[in-house]
């Protein structure tokens, strides 16, 4: 057409080179920017798509690897708890051996029991309260798979019916188990034979006894006290406590007088006239002798001399004036002797008059002393139903150390018992007339341990009386409450086909029966075997918790092996995509340098076939 532009053989042939070439160089460059000799399936189908399919499954175990990384994080935040509650442990040990040198039954060791008794129930607490805290991620490795077994509601109503108990719950359950509840006995009261007679040593007492029953309104368990105060020759104050309840007798004041006086002196045709007047503050038990004529009479003062509304000297002065004026009749010891006649006044005073003979002064002949019982009887009765009597010796009590001065405590035994039996027939009994020390029963909670669990129960020491008189019973049923489930395993995907898994069970490291087993202290360790009972849990515990590190590292190793291989792996299949994909950028250089050449080249060829058209101008 005349409007078109011819292009001759050989120049068509050189563009077309050139436009090849110029193709080629842009390719090799792309391959240079990309590094990549295969950018698409176009370049190269079998290549590309092979190193696709390797990139991918690196990039599926990569994401694997990045899972299994927070698992090893989640077992490692378990093992950190782990190893907290083993040290808890060992501190919870320690308690115990303090509490075994700290076994005697005097009241220090007891507090001191108590004490360590309560540090190790906050240990406890603490340990669970570990466990609880060691999650990671919503996984708590040693929290347990929720599984729980507990006492039922109504069965703890039941046993908290009966008057005297309270609080009825069961700790530590590792079974389910029904546990009969019967409290008995007479409430009969008796002093622990060898504290009654210690007490009887220190300060010269003799027929020390506790008596009496138990009260149903305000019954107590507590020791009995007594203590003495005061000084030879002095007044002593008896002071006996039973509970809440304290009770002072003081007694030995030598407050009590008698004297003689000459009031009319005998002469010849005139009577004597003496007096014995007797003061002071008179006591049962006081002795008054009075010598007339070398004949002695005496009379001691008694409970009723001496009672309110009574006036006691002139009561002791007329027991006196009675046994002279008896010796006066005829045949009696002073019967011709030179008394007359005797008269007592309204103030404690006897009036001895003289006979009168003529020529002849008869002169009475007249002394009076007085000393302090020798023995003094004291009973005295508390609201809580116990009865404490004794008679106190003057002589042994001066004679005992410091002067019989002190505090005896006297353990009370009560006859009644509250006794817990399981559906095997074994029987854990706390007994009131047990020794302390051997399962004595007391006030505030009692622990009742068995195999499948410890029934715990609050004994009222006031009103328990009333339940052990009507001899009551009642059940507490255990069962399980909760079912166990997976929701704290940790499952870990080995592979990018979740073909190959490893499960991590979760464990229950708390204290309770499905877990350590470790048990609160049972009776404040009042027994040795309740302290004998925490040493095993924690021996129990310290086993559980080896079985428990020795799972968590083997599957930790497990995971962090796996872990290794897979990123290893994952840089094999990449490495692997590479080789089929990545370009040599030292040839594709050499191969760019070489067309940039031949694209040089092939302009020149067709700048040299464009000169023939370029010669027919010059013919112009």
């Amino acid at each position: 057409m005349a409007n078109e532009v011819s292009l001759t053989a050989s120049m068509r042939t050189n563009l077309l080179q050139l436009q090849t070439v110029q193709d080629q160089v842009a390719k090799k460059q792309n391959i240079l920017s990309t590094g990549n000799k295969v950018n698409t399936a176009l370049d190269g189908p079998t290549a590309f798509f092979a190193a696709k399919g390797l990139t991918q499954r690196a990039g599926d175990l990569s994401s694997l690897k990045d899972a299994m990384g927070q698992s090893i994080s989640t077992i490692q935040a378990a093992d950190k708890g782990l190893s907290s509650i083993s040290t808890m442990i060992d501190q919870a040990k320690g308690l115990t051996t303090a509490a075994y040198a700290a076994l005697g039954t005097d009241a220090a060791s007891v507090a001191t029991r108590k004490a360590l008794a309560a540090q190790f129930n906050s240990l406890r607490s603490q340990i669970d309260k570990l466990a609880g805290d060691s999650g990671y991620a919503g996984k708590n490795l040693i929290g347990g798979n929720g599984l729980s077994l507990d006492s039922t509601s109504t069965s703890r109503a039941a046993v908290n019916t009966i008057q005297g108990l309270e609080n009825a719950r069961v700790t530590n359950v590792v079974s389910a188990d029904t546990y009969s509840i019967r409290v008995k006995g007479t409430g009969s009261i008796t002093g622990a034979t060898g504290d009654l007679g210690s007490a009887e040593s220190a300060h010269g007492l003799t027929g020390l006894k506790l008596s009496g029953k138990l009260s149903t309104s305000a019954g107590s368990f507590s020791d009995v006290q007594i203590e003495v105060r005061g000084a030879t020759g002095r007044e002593r104050s008896f002071i006996v406590t039973d509970g809440k309840e304290s009770r002072t007798i003081s007694y030995f004041d030598n407050n009590q007088t008698i004297d003689t006086k000459l009031s009319t002196a005998a002469t010849s045709g005139v009577a004597q006239s003496s007096q014995v007047t007797i003061g002071g503050t008179i006591e049962a038990g006081d002795v008054f002798s009075v010598t007339v004529e070398g004949q002695t009479f005496s009379y001691t003062a008694t409970s009723s001399d001496v009672a309110v509304g009574q006036t006691s000297k002139a009561n002791v002065a007329s027991q006196l004036r009675a046994s002279i004026n008896t010796a006066l009749a005829s045949g009696g010891r002073l019967s011709g002797k030179d008394v007359a006649t005797t008269a007592v006044g309204t103030q404690g005073t006897i009036t001895l008059t003289g006979a009168t003979t003529a020529g002849v002064a008869r002169e009475i002949t007249l002394a009076a002393t007085t000393t302090n019982a020798l023995t003094k009887h004291i009973s005295e009765s508390f609201s809580s139903g116990t009865v404490v009597s004794f008679t106190v010796d003057r002589k042994l009590l001066e004679a005992a150390n410091n002067s019989g001065n002190g505090i005896s405590t006297i353990q009370k035994n009560v006859d009644l018992q509250v006794s817990v039996t399981n559906l095997n027939g074994a029987t854990v009994t706390r007994d009131g007339l047990s020794d302390r020390g051997e399962g004595k029963l007391a006030d505030g909670e009692q622990a009742f341990a068995f195999d499948s669990g410890t029934v715990r129960v609050k004994v009222d020491q006031e009103t328990i009386q009333k339940a052990a008189s009507a001899n009551c019973a009642a059940n507490i049923v255990t069962k399980q409450v909760t079912d166990a489930n997976s929701s704290n395993d940790l499952t870990v995907q080995l592979n990018e086909n979740n073909t190959n898994a490893i499960k991590v069970a979760a464990v229950n490291l708390t204290s309770s029966g499905q877990g350590l087993r470790l048990d609160e202290a049972q009776n404040d360790w009042t027994d040795r075997s309740d302290i004998d009972k925490a040493v095993e849990g924690i021996d129990a515990a310290r086993t559980t918790i080896r079985s428990a590190s020795q799972a968590l590292s083997t599957n930790l190793n497990i995971i962090t092996t796996r872990e290794n291989f897979t990123k290893e792996f994952s840089n094999v299949l990449t490495e692997g995509a590479s080789k089929l994909t990545l370009a040599d950028q030292n040839e594709e250089g050499a191969n760019l340098l070489m067309l940039q050449t031949r694209q040089q080249l092939g302009t020149i060829a067709l700048s040299l076939a464009n000169q023939s058209q370029q010669s027919i101008l010059r013919l112009f």
